[in-house]
């Protein structure tokens, strides 16, 4: 028999047992693939493994997870938290933490070549004859 790790609020186990429900899994089956998946994802540390998460996402036919660059301010500070331990040993520098955020160089050109693209071919943006892009009128 396993232990006990702690209580939870009454709304919240029917919310579990709901969702468990729904997909005809037992609460205690549920909550222990749930918590499985989140330790998976994110491999004892303090930052999500996207990578992984987004392969999951894949083979479940959902939308995919991408790593657009946000531009709210909140958005940007819940990653850099994230992503910030709070031992001393595992700081991270400003470029680092850039890196973490917004991927590297590479990654955030991929990423705005590939949004460019996916744009034109919904024919909201058209490239230029400069070599830029502009909006279309649509």
């Amino acid at each position: 028999m396993g232990r006990s790790i702690g209580t939870l609020p009454d709304d919240y186990i029917d919310r579990l047992d709901e969702e468990a429900g729904a997909l005809g899994l037992s609460r205690t089956k549920y909550v222990r693939q749930r918590l499985e998946a989140g330790r998976l994802l994110f491999e004892c540390s303090d930052k999500l493994r996207t990578e992984m998460l987004t392969d999951l996402v894949d083979q479940d036919g959902s939308p995919t997870i991408t790593n657009e660059l946000e531009t709210p301010d909140s958005d940007i500070a819940n990653k850099v938290l994230a992503n910030l331990s709070t031992d001393e040993s595992r700081a991270l520098e400003r470029e680092e933490i850039r890196e973490t955020v917004f991927g590297s160089q590479k990654e955030q050109l991929e990423t705005i070549e590939k949004t460019l693209r996916d744009l034109n071919e919904r024919g909201m943006v058209e490239p230029a004859f400069d070599g830029g892009y502009i909006k279309t009128d649509e």
